[in-house]
């Protein structure tokens, strides 16, 4: 009977453990499920970059997708009939799906077969923010996350089964939703668990222009960018210095950081802060930027900055530095030249792609797969967002498709 007993409960024992363990890998199933990676835009965030398709919203906050592979356009409503009308006074609860307003929108994309969106549309002040969730047609829109003191959002992210996003303030408000203090910048970053909308908040950075400039997310970390004027410049420096030589003013007075927050000790730490540098733009999780001694690296992990072999003497950066694997592309353009050389530097080692005319010069925008979004010049002068293959740009071949007009907007 006793050795009956031991077997009757050694065998709920190892149900027990078996249960744990199937909830444990679940959990971490979900926190690895497989979605397609959007990538926000350094320029404007109602773009949202992935390998096949870009979202993004026109004047009316009308959402729209636009298939990489065709060039396709269409607006984001599988309504019958539906007129695509976005919100205005006289239509203050649009019923087409694809219409969204309020002042800050962004990261509107699909993940885990639901589309979101961060933003408030609501009559609430100015100061929060939420996460809407919907069907993957835009249907049934609710609100789940809230997020407080949060004005503008920059840049959102979609990995893990996290929303990390950054976002800049400028003005306080007081109870009744009225500016006390037009001046008050301030920037930080939140993380949302899509597992129960927990929010979690970075410490914020202030002083003039505290800004994020850009976000990396790994393995329970996110990393990020910032820039700020150092605590001794007040806003009248700011306007003198502009006036005078505004882009020397910022060299000498800015200073860029590199932070990793911890979203389960719930902990921020800077990594490093940077002053008489130029670009500082995070790429696959490390820093990358200029000086006028040349061009350098910081790598999050060791904290070590070393030099980037770029020959840049009597040159001036073209657009933004972008990675892809093991690659960095840049551009540089010679003074008193009309043309921009684009390389691709591996191993410290460069390799020249093409050289192209300043009026057929292009920057580019995102790197996601084998699609490498632009914004270039077309042949009729109108300043538009294409795409190449990562194939044909490593062979220094550059006939974009067309994706869309920015002029229309």
């Amino acid at each position: 009977m006793k050795k009956k007993r031991i077997l009757i409960v050694s065998v709920i024992f190892i149900l027990i453990i078996c249960i744990v363990a199937a909830v444990f890998i679940v959990k971490n199933r979900n926190r690895s499920t497989s979605n397609t990676m959007y990538t926000y835009s350094n320029v404007n965030p109602e773009y949202n970059y992935s390998e096949d398709n870009v979202f993004y919203f026109d004047d009316s906050g009308i959402l729209h997708l636009i298939d990489t592979v065709s060039g396709k356009d269409i607006v984001y409503c599988d309504k019958p009939n539906c007129t695509h009308e976005g919100y205005s006074r006289t239509n203050q609860n649009p019923s087409c799906p694809a219409a969204f307003y309020g002042l800050s929108k962004a990261g509107a994309v699909i993940y885990n077969d639901h589309l979101y969106f961060i933003g408030n549309m609501s009559d609430e002040d100015m100061t929060i923010q939420y996460l809407y969730v919907m069907d993957s047609n835009g249907e049934n829109r609710k609100k789940t996350a809230k997020l407080e003191n949060v004005q503008h959002v920059r840049a959102v992210l979609y990995r893990d089964n996290y929303v990390i996003g950054a976002y800049s303030n400028r003005v306080e408000l007081n109870d009744e939703g009225q500016i006390i203090n037009d001046d008050k910048p301030e920037a930080g970053i939140f993380v949302i668990d899509l597992d129960n909308y927990k929010v979690y908040m970075s410490d914020k950075i202030t002083s003039e222009q505290a800004n994020i400039m850009d976000i990396y997310y790994e393995d329970g970390a996110v990393y990020y960018s910032t820039v700020r004027f150092g605590d001794d410049v007040t806003e009248l420096m700011i306007e003198e210095g502009a006036t005078a030589d505004a882009e020397s003013f910022a060299y000498d007075n800015m200073l860029n950081g590199i932070y990793q927050y911890d979203i389960a000790d719930e902990k921020t730490t800077c990594l490093t802060e940077i002053d008489h540098i130029n670009n500082l733009r995070l790429l696959d999780g490390d820093g990358y930027y200029s000086s006028k001694d040349g061009y350098f690296v910081f790598d999050t992990e060791s904290r070590q900055t070393r030099q980037l072999p770029i020959d840049a003497d009597g040159k001036t950066q073209y657009g933004p530095l972008k990675k892809s694997g093991d690659f960095l592309y840049y551009a540089l353009s010679e003074e008193n030249s009309d043309e921009v050389t684009y390389y691709r530097l591996k191993d410290d080692k460069s390799e020249e792609l093409m050289k192209l005319s300043t009026e057929k010069a292009f920057g580019i925008e995102n790197i996601c797969g084998q699609s490498v979004y632009v914004n270039y010049t077309d042949d009729e002068g109108e300043f538009s967002l294409g795409v190449i293959s990562l194939d044909n740009l490593n062979k220094g071949n550059f006939n974009p498709r067309k994706l869309r007009c920015y002029n229309e907007e």
